[in-house]
């Protein structure tokens, strides 16, 4: 790969083909930079918010993956394109260029121009909480991938990539097998999946199973060229780790995607005439066999999920369990991309899009808790965020850059170096088959940037660039940039800590005190201003309770009746704005329902008409959303429509059977009305699909008493 290069001329710059050039020292700014790429691809993966192992009392944030790994990539991003940036414009340099730079140039404009026609600008730009996936990150992807492009261009540079990456997934796969074998030191309370479903420093699963995607290939091919046998050794231990993780994590796209990937470097290292020793096949064995018996003691849970054989076989199912939901999942995408091709509804807006467009089915077979904030499918995702055309612009570019290395990767050769520069060409097919099934997060796909950067850079071109007069002057301009950049996500850290101790830790004014923080570090997330107006609501109840305390010992409530009006008042107030901030959000609707119905209760009947005007507008927003179906019913019933509101309760209990409270009041309706039977009925319904829930089992119990003994 390390052969001389040769320089021609183009348009007057000084052009050189054949990217691998001889060591070279580097200055102090470019070591900088690249020891943030390197610390990037370390980092990133492993980073969660969460350290209480340590004997700290709280994680360090509310969302303790996804924004601590959005932290760490951008902040070490900007270092590492201040220092860059810096050495080149005060020095000069060479610059590497590939034509696929053009065509991701074309795809960053294309996406900021879908920003401007987005639903909600802010959701497009910073992404949604807890995916991230907004313009900002794809400007990101992009500089990271310029930047490694500039590094990579030599097998030493790959390596140290791929042994940063295999790093990281030690301890990935480490606390994966922890959490697989019991014996996680974190107690992570009630969780959305199967206890010892390992989901390590990713909290899912599925995003694990991404991750997956690059360091089973890496760490393979790491092994596969290391002479030194201890380090060999060592390689094919931690191929083994993560090789166990992927089994038991039983997710589905990640085994597909993984097999592709494996598949692929296997006639990778094939072509490039790999030489395996008594190690290789001792250790492929162990693994194999290792792998083989989580497989066979798997068979015997009962459990579907944990079961490999029933998950296996579910992978074409898609009339049942989670297959099922995300076939309605796509099917609502399809819908929302039919009614806006062209620039689609804005970067990472899917959760508010889907209420629109899901169909009723989901609500019963998700649950009406359940929103989708992600396709579960990359390409439509996109297209439903970005258009068909963006959509289609972006894998132009994931194909441009297969093709493009192709024929170096796959070229027969006796060099058993290629086959590391082939394990980050098949990370990124393994991660893009994946994707049809899975989701993309920050925290995964700036891998893929930068493996897409690592296969292009044995086919870059060097640009010379002559450092300018004025060249000092920007360089420094762009480092105080990069370093306000990173204050900046500082900040956004510190926002989701006041969240966290408003959502967890704090009550009455301090909560609030600390809602207010966080919407006022980050205007930008509808979550944490929302999380304003619940705060004072709970001040309200919380005055109302201790106004009824006192009456009740005889004392003056005036002063808490006041307090709990004024809450009223700015609960509405922040409800409001929020709701004027981020109009297609179903939940606040909900929120403001409740708030007028409580209003209505509490203080004056006329706030029930507000819980109908607003519970109306939030069925135009969700149509299929039984919540705001159940706070129609309570203001309808409150003015005594209750024919109305008994309509309404048929509608929320047709959408989701499970759903207690309106199973609860529309028993109540029947059986004021003498429909004794129709209330036994809906009742017994929710009682035999979900056991347990909070009353239902007690009010079922009296009414089948009273029909009984009824003359």
């Amino acid at each position: 790969m390390a052969k001389a290069s040769k320089t021609k001329k183009r348009n007057g710059a000084a052009v050189t083909a054949a990217a691998v050039l001889p060591a070279e020292s580097m200055s102090t700014a470019r070591k900088i930079a690249w020891w943030s790429l390197l610390a990037m691809v370390f980092l990133v993966p492993v980073a969660m918010g969460n350290f209480t192992w340590l004997g700290f009392r709280l994680p360090l944030t509310y969302d303790q993956f996804d924004i601590v790994k959005v932290f760490f990539q951008r902040v070490l991003g900007l270092i590492a394109l201040g220092a860059w940036s810096w050495d080149l414009l005060s020095h000069g340099g060479k610059i590497r260029r590939t034509p696929v730079d053009w065509l991701i140039l074309a795809f960053l404009a294309w996406v900021a121009l879908t920003t401007v026609f987005s639903i909600h600008i802010p959701t497009s730009i910073f992404g949604k909480y807890r995916r991230f996936e907004g313009l900002l990150s794809f400007i990101n992807y992009a500089v990271i991938y310029f930047l490694v492009l500039q590094f990579a261009d030599r097998p030493s540079r790959v390596k140290a990539l791929a042994i940063s990456l295999f790093s990281s997934s030690v301890v990935v796969a480490g606390y994966g097998i922890l959490q697989a074998t019991g014996l996680d030191p974190i107690k992570w309370g009630t969780l959305p999946f199967e206890q010892f479903r390992p989901f390590s420093t990713y909290g899912n699963p599925d995003l694990l199973g991404g991750y997956l995607m690059f360091s089973l290939p890496i760490a393979l091919g790491l092994a596969l060229t290391e002479n030194e046998m201890w380090k060999r050794v060592v390689y094919w231990v931690g191929f083994g780790m993560n090789a166990y993780v992927w089994v038991v994590a039983f997710t589905r796209g990640a085994w597909i995607g993984g097999a592709v990937g494996l598949v692929i470097l296997g006639i990778i290292a094939w072509r490039n005439s790999a030489k395996l020793n008594a190690i290789d096949y001792s250790f492929a064995g162990m693994t194999g066999v290792i792998g083989i018996a989580a497989i066979i003691r798997s068979l015997s849970n009962p459990n579907e999920v944990m079961n490999f054989g029933k998950r296996f076989a579910s992978i074409l199912q898609f009339d049942a369990g989670s297959g099922k939901t995300r076939t309605e999942i796509w099917q609502a995408a399809i819908d929302a991309i039919k009614a806006r091709p062209v620039f689609g509804f804005g970067a990472d807006t899917f959760r508010l899009v889907f209420p629109k467009y899901k169909p009723i089915e989901y609500v019963k077979d998700a649950g009406y808790l359940s929103v989708a904030d992600n396709v579960h499918d990359y390409p439509l995702q996109l297209a439903a965020g970005i258009g068909v055309f963006g959509m289609l612009l972006m894998y132009g570019v994931f194909v441009w850059a297969a093709v493009r290395s192709a024929p170096l990767v796959f070229k027969r050769t006796t060099d058993p170096k290629r086959i590391l520069l082939g394990a980050f060409w098949a990370a990124c097919a393994g991660y893009l088959v994946q994707l049809m099934f899975g989701l993309s997060v920050t925290g995964n796909t700036f891998l893929l940037w930068t493996a897409m950067a690592v296969v292009l850079a044995p086919t870059a071109t060097l640009v010379e660039f002559k450092a300018p007069s004025w060249g000092m002057l920007v360089g420094a301009g762009l480092l105080v940039l990069a370093a306000m950049g990173v204050g900046y996500q500082v900040v956004l850290i510190q926002a989701d800590n006041a969240y966290l101790l408003a959502r967890v830790v704090l009550q009455g004014p301090e909560r609030t005190a600390s809602a207010i923080r966080a919407a006022k570090l980050n205007p930008y997330s509808d979550s944490y201003r929302a999380e304003v107006g619940l705060a004072y609501t709970d001040e309200l109840l919380a005055n109302v309770n201790a106004a009824q305390q006192a009456q009740t010992q005889g004392q003056d409530p005036a002063t808490y009746v006041a307090a709990a009006k004024d809450k009223l008042g700015l609960a509405e107030r922040s409800l409001l704005n929020t709701i004027r901030f981020v109009e297609p959000e179903y939940d606040n609707y909900v929120f403001l329902a409740n708030l007028y119905n409580l209003a209505g209760q509490m203080f004056d009947a006329r706030f029930y008409t507000d819980a109908i005007k607003w519970a109306k507008q939030g069925t135009v927003v969700e149509p299929y959303g039984p919540a705001i179906r159940v706070q129609l019913a309570r203001a309808l019933v409150s003015t005594g429509k209750n024919a109305d509101a008994i309509k309404e309760l048929e509608y929320a209990v047709k959408m989701d059977p499970t759903y207690a409270e309106a199973a609860l009041m529309l028993a109540e309706q029947y059986q004021k009305r003498g429909r004794s039977a129709d209330a036994i009925r809906v009742l017994k319904t929710t009682e035999t699909l979900k056991p347990a829930q909070a009353g239902v089992a007690e009010q079922l119990a009296r009414l089948e008493a009273s029909a009984t003994t009824a003359p």
